[in-house]
């Protein structure tokens, strides 16, 4: 239940949080100062204040707790940090790349997934890999909108209160291996923009 809560909610986030940091970034408007707050805050928050205020949310609007509001409070909390992730990663792009492919004859669209897309999308994958991190070792923010939906995180809690089987254990053992995969992943991607960014320079020079 947890790869399944961890695998949907990071790509909610990955696509709404790389949209929002693509927006900031190309665009000027009016409550994008806003907009900048309200990402910030789930970054600063503690985590009981973000599950608590969703859960009285859910309450208040007398939405059952389970499946459903776990997904939505995890990509709550995910999407800042994709957004933060995407938009530091994209901050020295250069745009004139799309406007010389349009100049060339590419529509914004094509222009954007064959030049633009492929540029920013090992930042995107790192932000992915983080969110997913982060949802599968989550217990605060579930605690709070889980209901009777039981995760990886919330199963240990239930058992430590008694003893810890062995089969906990093992599983412990398989998401510390995956979190390092994770982390080894997100290093292999950020190396390969790198190289992509320092070739790209060294075209332009050239």
């Amino acid at each position: 239940m947890s790869l399944r809560v961890a695998l949907i909610s990071s790509v909610i986030a990955a696509v709404l949080g790389t949209m929002i940091a693509l927006s900031l970034s190309r665009y000027r408007f009016n409550g994008s100062g806003a907009v900048n707050l309200f990402l910030v805050l789930p970054l600063t928050s503690p985590e009981v204040v973000l599950g608590s205020s969703l859960a009285t949310l859910f309450l208040s609007r007398g939405v059952d707790f389970g499946y459903t509001t776990v997904i939505i409070a995890h990509v709550m909390f995910q999407i800042s940090f994709v957004a933060v992730t995407v938009r530091a990663r994209i901050r020295g792009f250069d745009w004139t790349l799309e406007q010389a492919a349009m100049d060339l004859g590419a529509s914004p669209q094509r222009a954007f997934w064959r030049i633009t897309f492929p540029l920013i999308l090992p930042g995107i994958l790192a932000a992915w890999l983080l969110s997913f991190a982060l949802s599968i070792d989550d217990f605060i923010i579930t605690f709070f909108n889980a209901g009777s939906l039981v995760t990886f995180p919330l199963q240990i809690f239930g058992a430590s209160r008694v003893a810890i089987p062995p089969q906990i254990n093992v599983l412990a053992s398989m998401l510390l291996f995956l979190s390092i995969a994770l982390m080894v992943g997100a290093l292999l991607i950020e190396s390969r923009r790198q190289r992509m960014i320092a070739s790209g320079a060294l075209k332009r020079k050239k």
